[in-house]
C-alpha cells in the first residue's frame, strides 16, 4: 500500500512540475501554445521523464544485484541458478542417510522439533551479553557449552602438531569462535559414527594396502560451511581441527576429503555435489556441516555499530544465536551400504536470486518463494495436499516472516500456518547457514517418523531463495504381469 502511494505521489509530482513549468513559460513569453506544444508539454514530456526514471531504476537494480548473486551462480554446478526459469535438469534424489544438530532448545532433531511445535523455544535476555548502554541483549544460547574447555582442547591439539604451530598461532579465536567449533565437533562426531556403519569399512581396514584399491569403500567428502566472517587463518585452523575430530572416528584418513565450502548456501552446495557425482559417475557419500555462533561481545559490538542488533530502537534487527547442523548424504547404493533403516529422500532443489534485497524498502519479489516451491514439488512429483509440514530458516524479522507466511499460504492452502509452518531462526536466533541445514535436519526427522513429505523453504538471506522437498519414498504402482 505504501509503495503504491509513493508511486502515485511521484507521478502527480512529475505532471504538476511539467504543467506548471509550461504554463509559467507561456505566460512570461506571452506566446499562445499550439496543439503540438500542449501535447508535448502536458503529456509527452512527463511520460518521457517517468519512463526514463523507471528504466534508470531497473538498470541500477541490474548493476547492483550481481554482486550478491555471483557466489550462488558460481557454485550451482555450472548451471544458471539465478534465474527461476532456467533450472538444471532434476537429478536422482539423494538419500539423507543421517542427520544431527546442536541448537538452542535441542541437542537432537526430536528435541528441537518438539520445542518448536510446543512454542517452548524462543530467544531470551542473555545473562552475560550487554549492549553499549549496559542493557542485556536478546539471544538464543546453547546451554551447558563451555568455550574454556574448547580452548584447552584446541591448544592441546595445536601443541601436538609442531609443523602447523606457526600457522595456528596466527589464528585468534574469541569465545564465539570456540563455541562454534565445539558445537560443530559434536555434530561431526555423531555423523562420522553413522558413516562408520558402511558395510565396506571393516573389509577395507582388514585388507592389505595393496588390495584396498579394489574395494568399494568410497571417499567420504567432508564439506565445511564455516561462518563467512571468519578470517582465513581461523577458517584453515578450524577446518584442520574438525578434520582431526573426524579422523578419530575410525574412517581411513586416505578415504577422507575435506573441503571449505563457499557462502552460496547449503542447498546450492548439495546440488553441486549431486551434479558432479552424476556427471562423473562417481559414488556420492558426503557430510555437509555448518557451525556458527554469534554469542559473544565481538558480534554485539559489530552489529550495534552497523545498526543490525535487535533492540527496542531497532525492531528489525537480528538476534544473536548459535548452533551446528549436518547431513550425511548418499546415493542409493551408498545408502544401502550404510544400512539406513528408514529411507528419506532429498529431491532436486529449486533456487533463485532476488533482483532486490529483502532488506530494502518495498522488499519486492513477493511471490518468488511460491514459484520455487511449486517447482520443488513438481520435481519431487508431490502434490501440495501431500505436504504435512513446512520448515524454514526464517528469522523473526517482519520482512522475512511476512514473506514466508504469504507464500506458505499460497503454496499449501490446506496447511495450518500457526502450527505446521515452523521457523528455525525465529526460535534459535541468527546463526547463518546453520539455520538452513537445521531446517533440513528437522524435515528429515519429520519425514522418517511419519513417512510423510515435508517442504523446506529458505529466505533468511537478503538475496538467495530456495525450496526443496524432503520425504519418504513413494510407492510406485506395480507393473502388470505379462500373460
Amino acid at each position: 500500500m505504501r509503495a503504491w502511494l509513493r508511486r502515485s505521489l511521484l507521478i502527480l509530482a512529475v505532471f504538476a512540475l511539467c504543467w506548471g513549468g509550461a504554463i509559467w513559460y507561456w505566460r512570461t513569453s506571452t506566446r499562445m501554445p499550439s496543439t503540438g506544444d500542449l501535447a508535448g508539454s502536458m503529456l509527452a514530456l512527463p511520460l518521457a521523464l517517468l519512463i526514463s526514471w523507471w528504466l534508470g531504476k531497473k538498470l541500477l537494480a541490474r548493476l547492483t544485484a550481481p554482486a550478491a548473486a555471483s557466489p550462488a551462480l558460481a557454485d550451482a554446478a555450472g548451471a544458471d541458478a539465478g534465474a527461476p526459469g532456467n533450472e538444471p535438469a532434476p537429478r536422482a534424489p539423494l538419500h539423507l542417510a543421517a542427520a544431527a544438530l546442536r541448537m538452542p532448545g535441542g541437542a537432537s532433531a526430536p528435541e528441537l522439533a518438539a520445542a518448536l511445535q510446543d512454542k517452548q523455544q524462543r530467544p531470551e535476555l542473555d545473562p552475560e551479553l550487554t549492549d553499549a548502554q549496559g542493557y542485556p541483549v536478546m539471544s538464543a544460547r546453547v546451554a551447558d557449552l563451555d568455550e574454556h574447555e574448547q580452548k584447552a582442547l584446541l591448544d592441546d591439539w595445536l601443541r601436538t602438531r609442531p609443523a602447523d604451530t606457526a600457522q595456528g598461532a596466527t589464528a585468534h579465536f574469541d569465545a564465539e569462535h570456540l563455541r562454534a567449533l565445539a558445537l560443530g565437533a559434536d555434530v561431526l562426531t555423531e555423523l562420522m559414527q553413522e558413516a562408520a556403519m558402511h558395510t565396506e569399512l571393516d573389509d577395507y581396514k582388514a585388507a592389505q594396502p595393496r588390495s584396498r584399491a579394489a574395494l568399494a569403500l568410497p571417499t567420504l567428502q567432508l564439506h565445511l560451511l564455516l561462518p563467512p566472517d571468519w578470517d582465513q587463518p581461523q577458517r584453515d585452523t578450524g577446518a584442520a581441527w574438525l578434520q582431526a575430530q573426524a579422523e578419530q572416528q575410525g574412517w581411513p584418513a586416505g578415504k577422507l576429503g575435506v573441503h571449505l565450502a563457499g557462502d552460496s548456501g547449503p542447498l546450492a552446495l548439495i546440488e553441486q555435489l549431486a551434479a558432479q557425482a552424476a556427471l562423473q559417475e562417481l559414488p556420492c557419500l558426503a557430510i555437509v556441516l555448518a557451525c556458527g555462533s554469534h554469542i559473544g561481545e565481538l558480534t554485539v559490538h559489530d552489529w550495534t555499530s552497523r545498526g543490525l542488533l535487535f533492540n527496542a530502537g531497532q525492531p528489525g534487527g537480528q538476534i544473536p544465536g548459535e548452533g551446528a547442523a549436518g547431513l550425511l548424504l548418499a546415493d542409493a547404493a551408498q545408502a544401502a551400504a550404510l544400512q539406513v533403516d528408514t529411507p528419506v529422500l532429498l529431491h532436486h532443489a529449486s533456487m533463485a536470486v532476488r533482483g532486490q534485497s529483502a532488506d530494502s524498502r518495498g522488499h519486492g519479489d513477493a511471490t518468488l518463494l511460491t514459484e520455487l516451491g511449486g517447482k520443488a514439488m513438481s520435481a519431487a512429483s508431490v502434490a501440495p495436499a501431500a505436504i504435512t509440514r513446512l520448515y524454514a530458516d526464517t528469522d523473526q524479522r517482519s520482512s522475512r516472516m511476512i514473506e514466508l507466511m504469504n507464500n506458505a499460504g499460497t503454496l499449501l492452502p490446506d496447511i495450518d500456518l500457526s502450527n505446521d509452518v515452523l521457523s528455525v531462526a525465529a526460535a534459535c536466533g541468527q546463526s547463518g547457514q546453520v539455520a538452513t541445514l537445521a531446517a533440513l535436519v528437522l524435515a528429515r526427522h519429520e519425514a522418517a517418523d511419519n513417512a510423510s513429505q515435508v517442504l523446506c523453504l529458505s529466505n533468511l538471506d537478503a538475496f538467495r531463495r530456495a525450496a526443496v522437498v524432503v520425504g519418504a519414498p513413494t510407492l510406485a504402482p506395480e507393473p502388470l504381469a505379462a500373460t
